[in-house]
């Protein structure tokens, strides 16, 4: 009892200075060794919990976060207990007292004792729909209210448009002129574009150097012409600090008819889109129109319900594995983790129908950790009989630039008993988005614990001889279109094949290439300098079963 005593005391003592640097925000304080959180009364009222003390035993805050946030917030929970982390800076949605979500930043850290164990995590929570409902330098309404009012579209079945759009290379602007310099841009590209926009639409000023705008009173076609006279007015330059800054800018449209999509998938769809423009389009307006062979209301659903599925534990989906030989002995030397999906509903759902799409969604992210965990799982097994095999398996650009990364990774290892040394990380031409100096970073910091990295679709894009040259990686794969259409007679794809191919093994990169489907384009390959091959030629995706009985024999299936 006098224990219990002495952890009341240290809660409230800690609880009441909390209370004085929050200056009035949500507080709550919970004691990891007591098993006891306690909150601000205005907490228990505006949540509607059972009270300022609450054993832990008779209660899970993961229940008032929303699903599509909960993954986020239980990582960080994890990692704070775990001491991977020591303070955290998260924002998400919480369930309020009358079921409805609103959003809230929390901010806070681990108290440790003397053992450096964790003792106390204490925060406060901000109610970013009140305190910071519109952005200070744009005077514009922010992000938050843009979710706001698109799932309020959604809900009333409303027709609307929405853009987004962005100045290209902001970065580069700050740092050259600085951040004054920049805001100042960011203000005059605000005014232009609500001037532009007037009274049929809505603008926000969304993350970094992005816009959005949502109208309910214009066609798509209207749009177009709006966004056009927007990037044609950053061209000719803006006014800022007496000097007119030409500016490019890139956007993403998506019209969507009342149907019933989650903010977030439309968020989704609209990030695509504005990736597409900036490095696809120059610039130029791209109209999301859904998967290939779908009707756009069809993506939508398809998007909404893959979503749901990767909540619930990524249900419905499995892996098969596309076998990679020695291009001289054709010995397996390699597996390639492959997505599957399927559904009631949609059935077997290819990765290009939703994966170009999904890339930028954080829910992604915890896909990929999922793809990472059963290829590393079910490859271990095969180790047994072939110590040497390597696992590939594709990273996404949300993986790549998380800052758990690497812990992530050392825990599957440590899970899986899966050895990095026999992995390949395999990026894909949407990594080429991320900053050059970010990802040299991290590649080397994956390299350093013996993971091998792969640049996929080599040759594709002015990135790649850049890409090759400065992350050194351990192999390429060739960009598929030049070996299906390769021959003696097509002496354009021979010579770029043998090119790149030698360019690359003479700087001490590997070469693989892939989608080798005849025998006539194995006899042709034979005169490049390539380490592996794949493709239908050897052999269709296989589940690990399958595998263990074609390559290592029926007795070790």
């Amino acid at each position: 009892m006098e224990k219990n005593s002495e952890h009341r005391k240290i809660l409230d003592d800690l609880f009441d200075a909390f209370t004085i640097l929050g200056r009035g925000s949500y507080v709550s304080l919970y004691d990891v060794k007591g098993n006891l959180t306690r909150y601000s009364p205005a907490a228990v009222e505006l949540f509607g919990l059972q009270g300022e003390y609450i054993p832990s035993g008779d209660f899970n805050w993961s229940n008032y976060v929303h699903p599509e946030d909960r993954i986020r917030y239980e990582k960080v929970m994890r990692s704070l207990l775990e001491k991977r982390t020591s303070n955290y800076d998260l924002t998400y949605r919480t369930r309020l007292k009358d079921g409805t979500y609103a959003t809230f930043r929390y901010i806070g850290a681990v108290i440790y004792d003397t053992y450096g164990l964790p003792e106390l995590i204490g925060g406060i929570m901000i109610n970013e729909g009140l305190t910071e409902s519109t952005d200070p330098v744009t005077i514009l309404r922010n992000k938050y209210g843009f979710f706001q009012d698109i799932a309020a579209a959604v809900e009333l079945h409303k027709n609307c448009v929405a853009v987004l759009c962005g100045i290209n290379h902001m970065e580069k602007i700050n740092e050259a002129r600085g951040y004054n310099f920049g805001n100042a841009i960011l203000q005059q590209a605000a005014w232009l574009l609500q001037e532009i926009i007037g009274q049929d639409g809505t603008v926000y000023r969304m993350d970094g150097a992005k816009f959005a705008f949502i109208t309910e009173s214009l066609s798509p076609e209207e749009v177009a012409v709006k966004y056009e006279k927007f990037r044609r007015g950053a061209q000719s330059g803006l006014p800022v600090k007496n000097v007119r800054q030409v500016l490019n800018v890139s956007g993403g449209m998506f019209a969507f008819e009342g149907g019933q999509v989650s903010e977030q998938t439309i968020n989704a769809c609209l990030k695509f889109a504005f990736n597409d423009s900036k490095f696809h389009h120059n610039g130029k307006l791209v109209n999301y129109n859904g998967a290939p062979g779908l009707k756009t209301d069809e993506s939508l659903e398809l998007l909404d319900e893959i979503r749901n599925c990767i909540l619930l534990d990524c249900e419905g989906f499995s892996l098969r594995y596309q076998p990679v030989f020695d291009a001289q002995t054709e010995k397996l030397t390699s597996i390639e983790a492959l997505l599957c999906w399927h559904s009631d509903r949609f059935g077997d759902v290819p990765p290009s129908a939703y994966v170009p799409v999904l890339e930028s969604d954080f829910l992604f992210e915890e896909l990929g950790y999922w793809i990472l965990r059963r290829a590393m799982n079910d490859a271990r097994h095969l180790l047994e009989k072939n110590p040497a095999l390597i696992l590939s398996v594709n990273i996404s650009p949300a993986q790549i630039v998380d800052d758990l990364l690497l812990e992530e990774i050392d825990k599957i290892s440590i899970a899986t008993g899966f050895p990095l040394q026999n992995l390949c990380f395999e990026l894909t031409k949407s990594c080429r988005q991320i900053e050059p100096y970010i990802l040299r970073r991290i590649i080397r910091a994956l390299k350093r614990k013996g993971i091998l990295c792969l640049i996929d679709d080599f040759g594709s894009g002015v990135a790649s001889i850049d890409f090759l040259r400065d992350l050194a990686p351990d192999f390429i794969k060739l960009e598929k279109g030049y070996i299906a259409n390769i021959s003696e007679e097509n002496s354009g794809n021979l010579q770029i094949v043998r090119h790149l191919s030698q360019m690359a093994s003479e700087l001490g990169t590997k070469v693989c290439l892939k989608g080798i489907e005849d025998a006539a384009i194995r006899a042709v390959i034979r005169q490049f300098p390539v380490t592996n091959v794949q493709g239908h030629f050897w052999s269709e995706a296989l589940s690990p079963e399958e595998i263990a009985e074609k390559y290592f024999g029926r007795d070790n299936v």
